[in-house]
């Protein structure tokens, strides 16, 4: 794989250019990557691909090697890995909350202490998310609630 960048003051918006003899898992993969950059993701529901929002998704969630995009009214597929949506997400107010599960912090309704030092987050669809205790102090921290 070669990677050819030009820098020139005279081009105004950035092109990104990807020459190949067939469109690859791989290829696929780092299109996703490069469309998080600018806060959309591609997404499959119904055999269709859609062009996500980031902005949309309430929280993401890794089920048998499937990750799921859960929004208000929908539920999308990732080819992306959960942790791969983590390092894209994280700086646009994702947190994990658990081993299989990331949230969208401003998607957060109510939250409430569980047993064992867990939390129980309610998001705004309504679907409730239970935070793990390994997780749950920094979310209070993140928050900054008690």
């Amino acid at each position: 794989m070669k990677i050819e960048i030009n820098v020139d003051e005279k081009i105004e918006d950035v092109k990104i250019s990807i020459d190949c003899p067939r469109l690859t898992p791989d290829i696929e993969k780092l299109l996703s990557m490069i469309r998080m950059l600018d806060m959309q993701i591609a997404v499959k529901k119904d055999g269709e691909i859609y062009m996500l929002d980031a902005t949309t998704i309430l929280y993401i969630e890794a089920v048998e090697r499937v990750t799921f995009l859960y929004t208000q009214d929908c539920v999308y597929e990732s080819e992306l890995k959960l942790y791969e949506l983590e390092q894209q997400l994280c700086e646009r107010g994702f947190f994990r909350v658990s081993k299989s599960c990331l949230i969208q912090l401003k998607k957060i309704k109510s939250m409430k202490a569980d047993l064992n030092r867990k939390i129980k987050v309610t998001m705004q669809g309504g679907d409730q998310i239970m935070v793990s205790r390994m997780y749950a102090d920094e979310l209070r921290k993140r928050l900054g609630v008690k």
